[in-house]
């Protein structure tokens, strides 16, 4: 076991350092730190853990390594605390950094080297969005270098990514809506559901590859959103996971789309039958297993939607479906905590911030009512 210390720096705040060999340069002891919060107790016990993750080798424990090898420890680090989805994301952010600076000490990082990579990032046609993801991504894995005490300070604390442009949702007009829905209505009819429950609920597309019959509570016209589906990291297997904020929601629905649902089950009910099995009670709604057990993938529902967009002549993405939900709710007057909780939103302030446009109208349609009340 890699052996360590703890010191009170202030009441109830703890440096915790463990011992991980001696610089053959220097000759000095090499060693990580890291500070918690607690009573001694506690202090001892992080520290016993924290030891046995530098024994395991699930600390990175190099003095100097390159921006390339520690964001490799890092990815190793967070895979097992995000979804496949994220880690996808993270790694492909990660690969840019290994060709702009990965051969880089991270010792020798500065906010210079960070600012030029983004200003020839900009130059090579990347968006200032991309660009701003790539530096929350570095800032989040030099913070956890801190913490590691590989990394004496955060460069990206002070470096200038380029300001992000805030770009309203796309206005998507229901009757795209309702062609891509009919047009998929006979060829792919899981699809077609996909879609028309995309933009009654708002839910996201790996929350409705998870939805189960058990999950819709047919006497009070609602339906639980309480898991989403995910590629793996390889995208061959597919992961249940919980939904993005990690809570259960409930969102409710109207008679229509409860009739259009019972159909739909009826149906499915007869592909069963079809196919020799029976449907089970918690099957998965969206699914081309006849008898619900096995998901659909996330990615089938894009490329179905993509097809039937293309052939009603629509330029709109299957998450636009979303926006629409949002957008409508709020220009027929409905509170921004309502819309949030159907989005699944953790607040409403996240709502406000993405849909300001569309309360800006709301807005100023309340100084119309207003107004008609001055005295002439």
């Amino acid at each position: 076991m890699a052996q360590g210390t703890k010191s009170e720096i202030r009441p109830g705040v703890w440096r915790l350092r463990v011992f991980v060999g001696v610089d053959p340069t220097t000759g000095k002891r090499r060693q990580l730190s890291r500070t918690v919060q607690g009573g001694a107790r506690h202090a001892s016990q992080e520290l016993a853990r924290f030891a046995a993750e530098v024994q395991a080798g699930d600390v990175p424990a190099g003095p100097d390594q390159t921006l390339s090898e520690f964001l490799s420890s890092w990815l190793d680090f967070v895979e097992s605390q995000r979804s496949p989805t994220t880690i996808r994301g993270y790694r492909d952010k990660v690969r840019r950094w290994n060709v702009a600076l990965g051969q880089v000490r991270v010792s020798k990082l500065t906010a210079q080297d960070l600012d030029r990579t983004y200003a020839r990032w900009l130059g090579e046609g990347a968006s200032p969005a991309t660009i701003r993801h790539c530096h929350r991504i570095l800032a989040t894995a030099l913070k956890q270098g801190q913490r590691w005490g590989l990394v004496t300070s955060c460069v990206t604390d002070v470096a200038c990514p380029p300001a992000s442009e805030h770009r309203p949702p796309p206005d998507i007009d229901p009757v795209t809506w309702q062609a891509v829905v009919l047009d998929l209505k006979e060829r792919e009819p899981v699809t077609a559901m996909a879609v028309l429950l995309a933009g009654v609920t708002g839910a996201r597309r790996g929350e409705l590859c998870g939805l189960r019959w058990s999950d819709v509570d047919w006497t009070r016209s609602m339906v639980m959103i309480a898991r989403s589906i995910h590629h793996g990291l390889d995208k061959k297997e597919l992961v249940v996971a919980p939904t993005k904020t990690g809570r259960i929601r409930r969102v409710s629905l109207d008679a229509r789309t409860v009739a259009l649902l019972d159909q739909y089950r009826s149906q499915a009910s007869v592909w069963a039958e079809g196919a020799g099995v029976e449907l089970a009670e918690d099957g998965y709604i969206l699914t081309f297993d006849p008898s619900g057990q096995s998901p659909l993938k996330p990615d089938t529902i894009t490329a179905g939607f993509s097809r039937a967009a293309r052939r009603v002549g629509a330029k709109i993405r299957f998450h636009d479906l979303r926006h629409m939900s949002a957008s409508l709710l709020i220009g027929a007057g409905t509170d921004a905590r309502t819309v949030a909780g159907r989005l699944g939103h953790t607040d409403a302030s996240t709502t406000l911030r993405i849909y300001a446009h569309a309360f800006e109208a709301q807005d100023r349609q309340a100084a119309e009512v207003l107004g008609a009340l001055l005295p002439v």
